[in-house]
């Protein structure tokens, strides 16, 4: 992350790197796992650091209900590497014992002075201003329910696979999903109208 950006006029900036990947392999990816530990990152820009603070704290109120190994780092930002816009969030992750990875995550679509600066856009007529601990439980419990729903890759990413898997080798592959998303089923629809692939779909028979 070279900077960070919050709404609404954004202005951060990523570097990603990629390794070039020549065939895609055949997938076979059912064991979830059990979560082990959960980690975490706060950012906060033009605010006070202690919002960050804050938002560690209640959402470790939420996760240590259910495991103890939870570790959030705080990321503070100014001037130009905090973007255009003062706000804060917060990025969750649990990894499993099998590698899998799921997240949650939110930021402050309103704090007050964005809002100041968000007059007149279509978003800011129906954002609710959120206090640093509202983020940090929302996110929490985003977490939990992500984890409760189950499967190799969070309910964000199912599309994601979905699509991997879709121009894969022909060989047939396997992945076990939480409760198909609105924008997964989309994917299955656009993937069979555009590359003639259709999945079977079949209830897990431990959880249904």
């Amino acid at each position: 992350v070279t900077r960070r950006g919050c709404p609404p006029l954004g202005g951060g900036a990523v570097t990603l790197t990629l390794p070039i990947v020549k065939t895609l392999p055949c997938l076979d990816w059912t064991d979830e796992g059990l979560v082990k530990r959960v980690r975490g990152v706060t950012f906060t820009c033009k605010v006070s650091p202690q919002n960050g603070s804050r938002m560690v704290d209640a959402a470790r109120g939420v996760l240590n209900a259910f495991i103890p190994d939870v570790y959030i780092f705080t990321d503070h930002h100014v001037g130009a590497e905090a973007g255009k816009s003062p706000g804060y969030g917060l990025s969750l992750v649990a990894e499993t014992t099998t590698g899998c990875v799921l997240g949650a995550d939110a930021a402050s679509t309103a704090c007050s002075s964005a809002m100041e600066e968000a007059k007149g856009l279509d978003w800011a007529t129906t954002a609710e201003e959120r206090v640093p601990e509202d983020i940090g439980r929302r996110v929490a419990e985003s977490l939990v329910a992500e984890i409760q729903r189950g499967g190799v890759v969070d309910s964000s990413h199912q599309s994601l696979a979905l699509t991997l898997l879709a121009i894969g080798p022909e060989q047939v592959s396997r992945i076990r999903l939480g409760q198909l998303t609105p924008r997964a089923i989309e994917t299955l629809r656009i993937l069979k109208a555009f590359f003639g692939v259709v999945f079977h779909v079949a209830p897990e028979p431990e959880s249904g």
